[in-house]
């Protein structure tokens, strides 16, 4: 055997046993929370790390291992040739069937002078929205790329941007609220280029060292674990919470950040649930909901879900998030985190599909650019 075959041998050994390790103890570590919340002490959903990196403390999650990877990337080798995800190859028959527009920067600047007891939502892709009520604006998971990695790996935007990243400088948030570090959630020259604006960035635990590598001044991050809040204004508050899913840019750096959701409030009231990404855990967004609703707005990921062996422990479906968003005891419901980028099997269309179909009260396909308005709740 040849030093280069021994070297991957050991270096895949190795990380085999870093792995079930890791595992068996936080499989150890939810145990012990479930036998404690039996005495009436609630550690479930509490951040969790782990050998210096941060697991997910639920029954629900499954690991996604390197192994795990390399086998969908094989299996994405076979749909070669086939157009994935159903996307047309006419750009305007794209727009149209999602109903993109061009967002107005006019228009969104109005807004933010007459909104002072509503909240505006607008989506521009993906999980990236922008957040107005009163004088404030928030912007969610900034990402203006057209391409999540470059142009020769992809993939590519299926639609532009509503807003392109100067117009988004131009309209100059008070806030960036950032879930988690992977890149269809937090580009590279988005970052790089909001780094010159005077503005605060609300991120988990970790991602800090991706926003310093990027020119932005650590005076300007405020980093979060779950249940952490902080006063941002006399009005405005922010929470960070759990979600289930994982961190990483790279393959040898998963798991060194946090992942979490969000909640804005406002004068004490709950206006806006940041999803970012997350799959479904039983009893967490029964909790939010018991501490935190009702709800005004929530974006909730419905996309990305299929094949489900390989996305359910970090994506939830359509269905799963209309039961969020009862158990939340959300009024108003987002869905985002799709027709952005072809990312998994399911047809990139169907997640609005299926929401619609669904038709639950409050719930509904946003389309990009348009701005959403509703009244905060009382």
């Amino acid at each position: 055997m040849g030093l280069k075959v021994r070297s991957i041998v050991y270096t895949l050994l190795t990380y085999t046993a870093y792995t079930a390790y890791s595992y068996r103890l936080t499989q150890h570590v939810i145990v012990e929370r479930e036998k404690l919340h039996e005495y009436g002490i609630d550690k479930r959903f509490d951040t969790l790390e782990i050998l210096g990196r941060f697991e997910n403390p639920f029954k629900e999650y499954r690991p996604q291992t390197i192994y795990e990877f390399f086998v969908m990337r094989l299996i994405e080798l076979t749909e070669i040739g086939k157009k994935r995800g159903n996307v047309p190859d006419d750009m305007d028959d794209r727009k149209k069937s999602l109903g993109w527009m061009k967002a107005s920067v006019d228009k969104i600047k109005e807004l933010g002078e007459t909104c002072n007891d509503k909240v505006g939502y607008t989506w521009l892709g993906q999980s990236c929205g922008i957040l107005q009520s009163g004088n404030k604006m928030f912007l969610m998971d900034p990402l203006f790329e057209d391409w999540i990695v470059n142009k020769w790996v992809g993939p590519r935007r299926i639609v532009p941007s509503p807003l392109n990243i100067d117009e988004m400088m131009e309209l100059s948030p008070d806030y960036v609220v950032v879930s988690h570090d992977h890149p269809d959630h937090l580009g590279d020259e988005t970052t790089r280029k909001f780094s010159q604006l005077d503005l605060k960035w609300i991120v988990p635990f970790g991602v800090k060292d991706f926003l310093l590598d990027h020119n932005v001044k650590e005076e300007s991050i405020i980093e979060m674990k779950w249940w952490e809040k902080q006063q941002l204004d006399s009005e405005f508050e922010i929470v960070c919470l759990p979600a289930m899913h994982w961190s990483g840019r790279k393959l040898y750096d998963a798991n060194q950040s946090l992942w979490s959701s969000f909640m804005i409030l406002k004068k004490g009231r709950s206006i806006f649930y940041h999803g970012g990404d997350t799959g479904y855990v039983d009893g967490l967004f029964k909790k939010i909901g018991d501490k935190y609703g009702p709800i005004t707005l929530a974006a909730l990921p419905i996309g990305q879900y299929c094949p489900e062996w390989h996305q359910k422990p970090r994506h939830i479906s359509p269905l799963e998030s209309i039961k969020m968003m009862k158990e939340m005891k959300v009024e108003n419901m987002v869905g985002v985190h799709w027709g952005t980028f072809t990312l998994s099997s399911e047809d990139y269309l169907e997640p609005a599909d299926k929401l619609t179909e669904i038709n639950a009260e409050g719930a509904t396909v946003p389309q990009p650019g348009f701005t959403n308005i509703y009244n905060i709740s009382k």
